[in-house]
């Protein structure tokens, strides 16, 4: 059985909620939302969420989600009530992806985008949420020197496989 909002707001988790994006994202949703975000500030930082750690609808996880915790016995989510409510949004910014530390954290990489994503979806079947999977430039290749736009038309390497 499918667990909805029948509370006063959606529980949102955010996966990488502590970097640039993330932490924006997290500030709009709690609007209208409880946000759990979860970052283990491999390239985020806490800064980013301090100004959020008062919110009564804000719970910082440090975790990563290659090892993802069960959400439903943190004792700092009880309030969130994960076991009746479940989670209703996911938003996965998890990827410490930069061109500029990509050969620093290139294991992490292919894990993050591998068993994290994997336990990120795993999270959004158990609780039937909408998934919402980011991503960056960087799927688009490198930038030239004479060339520092990326076009929108551009499909990648992956043209001779199939349209992305």
């Amino acid at each position: 059985m499918p667990k909805r909002a029948i509370f006063d707001k959606k529980n949102v988790l955010v996966a990488g909620g502590a970097g640039f994006i993330g932490s924006h994202l997290c500030r709009r949703l709690l609007e209208s939302n409880k946000v759990i975000c979860v970052d283990n500030f491999l390239t985020g930082d806490q800064k980013n969420i301090d100004s959020l750690l008062s919110n009564p609808d804000f719970v910082f996880i440090r975790a990563d989600i290659n090892e993802l915790p069960d959400l439903e016995n943190l004792p700092d989510l009880q309030r969130f009530k994960i076991q009746f409510q479940g989670i209703q949004e996911i938003y996965n910014l998890a990827c410490p992806m930069s061109p500029l530390d990509f050969e620093k954290n290139k294991m992490q990489n292919v894990l993050v985008n591998s068993v994290g994503l994997k336990n990120m979806l795993d999270a959004a079947v158990k609780y039937q949420a909408t998934f919402v999977q980011f991503s960056s430039s960087v799927v688009y290749g490198p930038r030239t020197a004479e060339n520092k736009k990326i076009s929108e038309d551009y499909l990648g390497a992956v043209d001779m496989i199939s349209e992305r």
